[in-house]
């Protein structure tokens, strides 16, 4: 409620907002608390990730960013993007580090090293207490690309990409639930930009597909980058 002094030249000037705590409107979803982690500037290599800091975990992981993300109480943390995820082979970032590829980055012009990736992005959202949400590359990825991926993370151990996880130390599925497709893709700076309808036929199948291997998950659409790309594309759960 809100109350305004009875003199006219005051009421633009002074007012007193008093909120009733007792009167419940409705419920707000806690992922509205969210936050987002991308191979971006010092975000996730000497941010999240620095195992050459005297602040670091055994797994790498700053000990000082985690409590500071801590305090900011988030419910779920989205990975890996971002422009960045348009261009990015998530099997690149799984196995031995020491045979994990060095790629241009072509979204942000710079070499990404490929030491942090699925794996440690679960595990950093087990240490943080936040549900992750996984990004799926509808730029240059295609739709076996997305498939394998839901499978590495969410199936249960008995085929390819599966054992592939557990052959990487993670014989438990992740059950990562919820998965955004894609990233701004009508932008015009997005690798494999493309409109409203390309992008509503591409999400589609990819969902399809990704349900087909776990029901339970939820996919998020990603809405227009803005007024000046075209028509927005909106958001489903």
């Amino acid at each position: 409620m809100i109350f305004c002094g009875e003199d006219p030249m005051q009421m633009s000037k002074t007012a007193t907002v008093r909120f009733d705590t007792r009167e419940l409107i409705g419920e707000i979803s806690p992922l509205l608390w969210g936050g987002f982690a991308e191979h971006l500037g010092r975000c996730v290599y000497e941010g999240i990730y620095d195992p050459e800091s005297p602040q670091s975990d055994e797994r790498g992981f700053r000990r000082d960013v985690l409590a500071a993300l801590a305090e900011m109480k988030l419910s779920i943390l989205r990975y890996p993007g971002g422009n960045f995820v348009s261009g990015y082979d998530w099997k690149d970032g799984v196995g031995p580090r020491d045979q994990r590829p060095r790629r241009r980055d072509l979204a942000w012009r710079s070499v990404e090293t490929n030491q942090f990736g699925t794996n440690e992005f679960i595990e950093y959202c087990a240490a943080l207490g936040v549900e992750p949400m996984m990004g799926v590359n509808l730029g240059t990825g295609t739709l076996s690309d997305v498939s394998a991926l839901v499978e590495y993370c969410n199936a249960p151990v008995g085929t390819e990409w599966a054992d592939l996880r557990s052959r990487h130390g993670y014989p438990k599925p992740h059950a990562v639930k919820y998965w955004c497709l894609g990233n701004e893709m009508d932008g015009p700076w997005q690798i494999g930009a493309m409109d409203a309808q390309d992008y509503g036929n591409k999400a589609r199948e990819c969902a399809k597909i990704m349900k087909w291997h776990d029901p339970g998950i939820k996919t998020i659409l990603c809405g227009s980058s803005g007024p000046w790309c075209g028509s927005a594309v909106g958001l489903v759960l």
